[in-house]
Order: structure tokens, then C-alpha cells, then sequence
């Protein structure tokens, strides 16, 4: 190698910024366990533990019912929302992640294209929020 061939290292300067990566997780769950409270209550607990709103969007009604008769769950801190034609449920998680108001969103669906997840990822990014999808198979 001659002296004309100096290699540099790329600057760190140089480099473009990356976005902060958005944090959502999807679980594809078979049909009869989107209720299945023994396999959501330990993550569900687990969300609940930071003193920001954990939303959940669309949940089963049996599941919120047994969320609030469960001891030592911080239920004042739960945000249920429903959809409705006019504000459906990725519209929804996409405003509750991004307002950096929610820790964590669980959204319950029947599905979810690649376009709508990368948006949710997005607002999870702006809101530093944690985004959980919930749907069936």
C-alpha cells in the first residue's frame, strides 16, 4: 500500500442520524386463546408496572372484567378504548403511542398489514412507548 492509499475511517459525524426504532410486538394467537387470561395476565402485569396510562384497545370484555376483580393490579392506570367506524383501532394505537402519554398499548385484532404495522412502530418511536398486537390466526 503506498501512500496514496490511505484509507479513512468513516466519521462518526458523517454518518445520518438513525430514527429511534419503534418498539412493537405482535403475538398471532390461535383462535379460542385470544381470551386466554393465564398466558396474558403475567405480560399484562408486567406492563402495568410504569406510572404512565397501559391502553388497551378492543380488548374481550371478559378480560377486562377479570383485569378489574384482580388484586394488586393498578387498575387506575388502565385506558380502555373502544373503536368505532369514525376511530378504528390502528388510528387509535397509533395516536395513544405517539402522545408519550401511554407506556404501552395492547391492541386486540383480527389482522394487520405490514403498512399499518410500520406506522404503529413509527408512533412507538415518537411516543417511546411499547406497542403490543394481540390478534388471531
Amino acid at each position: 500500500m503506498s501512500s496514496h492509499d490511505i484509507v479513512k475511517a468513516p466519521s462518526a459525524r458523517a454518518r445520518p442520524a438513525k430514527p429511534p426504532a419503534g418498539n412493537v410486538t405482535e403475538i398471532i394467537l390461535p383462535e379460542g386463546q385470544v381470551e386466554n387470561f393465564q398466558l396474558l395476565l403475567p405480560m399484562l402485569t408486567q406492563l402495568n408496572q410504569e406510572k404512565r396510562w397501559l391502553a388497551w384497545i378492543d380488548p374481550p370484555q371478559s378480560l377486562v372484567s377479570k383485569w378489574q376483580t384482580m388484586r394488586g393490579i393498578v387498575a387506575g392506570e388502565l385506558l380502555v378504548l373502544r373503536s368505532t367506524p369514525d376511530y378504528p383501532a390502528g388510528q387509535l394505537a397509533e395516536r395513544a403511542l405517539s402522545a408519550g402519554t401511554c407506556h404501552a398499548v395492547v391492541m386486540w385484532t383480527r389482522k394487520l398489514g405490514r403498512e399499518a404495522l410500520a406506522s404503529l412502530e413509527q408512533a412507538s418511536a415518537r411516543g417511546n412507548s411499547h406497542g403490543v398486537v394481540l390478534r388471531q390466526r
